[in-house]
């Protein structure tokens, strides 16, 4: 195991030495805060050199450059240079790399949000990685490094100022202690009395990094937007407490590694590099696709009356429902039944318009209100598939910038628009708003509808909230077969994965009892052969219709939850058997008492489809993101998602079947015919 030696210069107080596991590895990390004393890192640095396997820094002021020159303080290069047999690194380097490419590609998805603004640096010359990005998007740069580094009254506005200023400077900085008590304060009771700290506070966005912000009085940040290259644990809460509005944090996947910053990140890379090898450009590029960082929005305090807002694209899920326009209404039924092809090509050209609004959201978590936007193309599912993708893209692409000028936060696929080409992921890249397909929550919520089903025909017993029966996932290796099989392994006594690929299946089962030891977990390419033993049948193949199981040797009582579209039990095969329940999904209500939805989503009353809940659920907690995307679901989302609709209170309506809601009397009528089927088996 490789021994990891951390010293974050600018804490006091944070010592560990704990094993931690990362992307596969573990390492072992022993951390020493030593608050501004160089002599004290020094011999720290001394006793570990030789015996651990990379040290890594962090809070150390690193290497100013400035054109034709460059500025190191003396004793960040004295501790830089302590060790004479270990490497050392201070995640500068990735930082100079990641952190440009970071905002670049946020900018893309968010062009308000970081371009024309009035932007405040805490200093400038400690975060020259942000410098030239803000600068090329047409951004008013303050940066307040004459205040910061000296306490002097005046700003600095462009890069060419900075460094005129730093070059200057540089003899006077030599010759300061890098001490704790060398922090100004940017209080709020001092801006009358300092123009240069009026007008840094005065600026939409303030750009700082965790060492430099740490020991600041954060009173200032009240109501502010923060970028900031990482958040740790203790620095969260002090900005919560601050009443910071939210903040765009360029490394949040690092919030699941609380112990990892960016010099750990470094000291990773570097282990992986070897002996002798320097980390360079390119293993940092390969580290950033590998991890798949991206920097993130966190909100930390909202406004709960100011409504927050978000958009969803629907399309007519058959031709029947563009005859449903007012145009074709007063036209007769025979004459638009005969032309109804012809119809669903002509409207296909139409552009994507405004819809209607969803409003009266409330969540029951916090109180936050939320209004949807709803759009639609006219395309059906047919038209949707025959046409090429970027026809499809430049369409909805159209839609979101609509949504962004009318405020929306993010945007979500309905239906088939969430299937063409990539399944989301180009919209997402090239839409100004994020985009989500809402399959995590259609996930839960099918798997929702599937427990409400058993527990209401009644035929298997359920002790401590597990399912003493068996349930069998057909397409278990594909995605939502892979995260449905991983979550029902906690809630049934046997699970049965089918799927064509055996070794698909042995690895699929290694996966799921790392998530639980105990599952019981039986694996099989034929499904006809577990059918007659199974309480619950998930179906979810890509067989376009195709038979996957031979409903006629289904267990009277069973529940078919068929999440394939086009169904895998087509609704001729399900009437062969009245004893067998055969549902399709799980529809959702929103919270709010006053919900008003003054459109037709094609359901009855109040009730919506999960893919447009998930997305009014991002906004309620305030988490616009591209949460789900691709045709790859993600087990850990769709169990976040889970959490997230049960305490902001999206809850399971009603139980979908081939023909609409599923009703108390065809319950009880399912439940009669296969009491009477078991009763003719014994």
């Amino acid at each position: 195991m490789k021994h990891i030696l951390s010293l974050a210069f600018a804490q006091d107080q944070y010592n560990f030495d704990e094993e931690i596991e990362f992307f596969g590895e573990t390492y072992r990390i022993t951390q020493y805060s030593t608050n501004f004393d160089v002599e004290l890192t020094e011999n720290i640095i001394k006793k570990y050199d030789g015996l651990c396997d990379v040290i890594c820094i962090s809070g150390l002021p690193h290497k100013i450059k400035f054109k034709k020159g460059f500025f190191l303080h003396p004793d960040a290069y004295r501790i830089k240079v302590a060790a004479k047999f270990t490497p050392t690194v201070d995640g500068q380097i990735i930082k100079d790399v990641y952190i440009p490419y970071a905002l670049r590609l946020f900018y893309l998805k968010n062009k308000n949000f970081l371009s024309k603004r009035k932007i405040g640096f805490y200093s400038a010359a400690l975060q020259k990685s942000f410098v030239e990005v803000l600068e090329d998007l047409e951004n008013d740069l303050v940066m307040a490094d004459p205040y910061f580094l000296t306490k002097m009254p005046f700003n600095l506005h462009s890069s060419k100022g900075l460094d005129q200023y730093l070059k200057a400077l540089s003899p006077v900085l030599k010759r300061m202690k890098i001490k704790k008590s060398n922090v100004p304060s940017f209080s709020e009771d001092n801006r009358k009395m300092n123009r240069a700290l009026d007008e840094f506070l005065s600026c939409d966005i303030l750009v700082g990094n965790e060492a430099n912000i740490t020991f600041l009085n954060l009173s200032h940040l009240k109501g502010k937007t923060l970028i900031i290259d990482i958040v740790s644990e203790g620095l969260e809460e002090k900005l919560k407490n601050a009443g910071l509005k939210e903040a765009l944090i360029c490394l949040p996947q690092l919030s699941s590694y609380t112990k990892i910053n960016y010099s750990i990140l470094e000291g990773i890379v570097q282990l992986k590099k070897g002996a002798g090898g320097l980390v360079s450009d390119d293993d940092i590029i390969k580290l950033v696709n590998d991890l798949k960082l991206e920097p993130q929005i966190k909100t930390f305090n909202e406004d709960n009356d100011k409504v927050a807002t978000f958009s969803f694209v629907i399309h007519p899920l058959s031709s029947r429902f563009l005859l449903m326009h007012p145009f074709f209404k007063h036209i007769n039924k025979k004459f638009t039944s005969i032309f109804e092809s012809s119809i669903e090509e002509v409207m296909s050209f139409s552009p994507g318009f405004y819809y209607g609004k969803i409003d009266g959201i409330i969540s029951e978590k916090n109180g936050k209100k939320v209004e949807g936007l709803i759009y639609a193309v006219t395309e059906t599912p047919k038209k949707l598939m025959e046409k090429e993708a970027d026809v499809i893209y430049k369409k909805i692409l159209k839609l979101c910038d609509k949504a962004h000028l009318a405020g929306s936060k993010i945007m979500g696929l309905g239906a088939y628009t969430k299937i063409v080409g990539d399944a989301g992921v180009t919209i997402d890249r090239l839409s100004p708003i994020p985009v989500t397909t809402g399959n995590s929550l259609s996930s839960a919520s099918t798997l929702w509808a599937a427990k409400l089903a058993v527990e209401k025909l009644g035929f298997v017993k359920k002790v401590d909230n597990k399912f003493l029966g068996s349930v069998m996932i057909v397409g278990a290796t594909g995605s939502i077969g892979a995260v449905s099989a991983k979550i029902l392994s906690l809630t049934w006594r046997e699970i049965i994965l089918v799927a064509p690929r055996a070794y698909k299946l042995i690895e699929l089962k290694e996966d799921i009892l790392k998530i639980n030891p105990l599952a019981n977990i039986i694996i099989s390419t034929d499904a006809d052969a577990h059918s007659f033993e199974s309480d619950l049948i998930i179906t979810t193949t890509s067989g376009q219709g195709k038979t996957v199981l031979d409903i006629m040797k289904v267990k009277p009582g069973c529940v078919i939850c068929d999440v394939s579209r086009p169904f895998d039990i087509s609704e001729k095969e399900a009437i062969r058997r009245p004893d067998v329940l055969v549902i399709a999904s799980g529809e959702v209500q929103l919270p709010g008492k006053d919900l008003n939805i003054n459109i037709d989503l094609g359901l009855e009353g109040n009730i919506v489809y999960a893919c447009l809940a998930e997305t009014a659920l991002l906004a309620m907690e305030g988490k616009f993101e591209s949460f789900t995307l691709s045709r790859n679901i993600n087990y850990e989302k769709v169990i976040e998602i889970d959490k997230l609709a049960q305490e902001h209170g999206v809850r399971l309506s009603h139980i979908m079947g081939h023909n609409g809601f599923i009703s108390d009397e065809e319950f009880s009528l399912c439940q009669e015919h296969a009491i009477k089927k078991l009763n003719e088996k014994k």
